[in-house]
């Protein structure tokens, strides 16, 4: 009966904003929330997927926002990483090839969950796709930084400056966007390593009055 009550709660607040543009954004937000705390109430997906399948199909529906959404409850929350990625085939019909933003989404997703290959593949999708789209460039030239090539990601690079070739800001643009991820990437490598030193020589100090209590 619980689950009748909500499911009415939710259709009725669809019900009342759909076919509004000026509030798709809103009202995408709003549905994957609402989709979010069906899952942590009944613990399963069946529900919060019928009411993003509404929300996707409502007049000037916000694609984007929803499979964002969608995508990240279907992989990070109840670990079903193949329907995500059947999910992300879904949104490219609806879109198209020309999206750089679901493009970069779709390579930091495999990057995530399917590995250096899955990842690649679909970044040289992402480059045959949107060619001029500078992020696009850009995030496949920080997949390899990521997977810890960073000659590849310099050639990578060298591909993007030279299909900007005429664009003198855009080139800048591309050369900061890898240039401050490999320095955060390396930061971090850093930090990590410190870390791992500070706690190897805390392990080897013996405690303080140790050498007192030997004397007791």
């Amino acid at each position: 009966m619980k689950k009748v009550e909500a499911r009415r709660r939710v259709y009725e607040f669809l019900d009342t904003v759909d076919g509004d543009p000026t509030r798709a954004q809103g009202r995408a937000v709003r549905c994957c929330e609402m989709a979010l705390n069906l899952y942590a109430e009944y613990g399963d997906m069946a529900e919060a997927r019928g009411l993003l399948r509404g929300g996707l199909m409502q007049r000037d529906a916000d694609y984007g926002s929803i499979y964002r959404g969608w995508i990240a409850m279907e992989a990070d929350h109840a670990g079903n990483v193949d329907f995500a990625r059947a999910l992300f085939a879904e949104w490219r019909a609806l879109c198209g090839d020309n999206n750089g933003g679901f493009w970069c989404r779709y390579i930091a997703f495999e990057a995530r969950h399917g590995g250096a290959r899955r990842a690649r593949d679909v970044a040289e999708a992402a480059v045959q796709a949107c060619p001029g789209e500078p992020a696009v460039h850009a995030k496949c030239a920080r997949l390899e930084l990521l997977l810890g090539h960073e000659g590849r990601a310099f050639a990578v690079l060298a591909r993007g400056l030279a299909a900007f070739d005429s664009d003198a800001a855009a080139q800048e643009w591309l050369v900061d966007q890898v240039r401050v991820y490999r320095d955060a990437l390396r930061r971090r490598t850093l930090a990590g390593r410190l870390r791992s030193c500070c706690r190897a020589v805390m392990a080897s100090r013996r405690p303080r009055g140790y050498e007192r209590l030997q004397t007791v």
